[in-house]
């Protein structure tokens, strides 16, 4: 089995640390499913509306890591998915493998700082951007302090961004 990646499992955690009020993974997980951009719809492409749901997903996907919920982390990615850290993950079976794992790090002491949200000209792929650090067990359960880098690249499924790429280095 792969061990998850300190820089993801850090990503995920990072984020939550800008969100001051808890939501259940549920209730995220449902909005997710049932809400996406309006490209799909008749006029012009809502950037900011976008942005805002994918930013909100990056939250909701961060409650949902805290809370341990590896059911709801995995709606926010494609099948295809391709996530790049300490090793290479195809496919949502072997990431929710990686997940499973993940889970159980104890996340302290999480900052994030995101670089923006970009989209492609057609309006069909965003990619989020931003750093990280944080503090979670390692070996033996002694502390490991972890900073970063990290990508998402979406892609709009049916008006809902999906994850279809994830890059993370520390």
């Amino acid at each position: 089995m792969r061990s998850p990646s300190v820089a993801r499992i850090m990503t995920g955690f990072l984020i939550l640390s800008g969100c001051s009020k808890p939501t259940p993974a549920t209730a995220d997980s449902a909005a997710q499913t049932s809400t996406g951009s309006s490209t799909a719809s008749a006029g012009a492409f809502d950037e900011s509306a976008a942005r805002a749901q994918i930013l909100a997903a990056d939250s909701a996907f961060l409650r949902a890591m805290a809370s341990k919920n590896v059911d709801s982390l995995m709606v926010y990615y494609d099948p295809s998915v391709v996530s790049l850290g300490k090793t290479a993950v195809t496919g949502t079976t072997d990431l929710r493998k990686q997940y499973t794992q993940a889970v159980k790090a104890n996340q302290r002491d999480a900052s994030f700082q995101s670089g923006g949200v970009n989209f492609s000209p057609d309006h069909l792929m965003a990619w989020d951007y931003g750093t990280f650090t944080g503090t979670s067990d390692g070996p033996n359960g002694k502390p490991v302090k972890s900073s970063g880098t990290f990508l998402n690249v979406w892609k709009n499924v049916g008006g809902t961004w999906k994850i279809v790429a994830e890059i993370s280095g520390s």
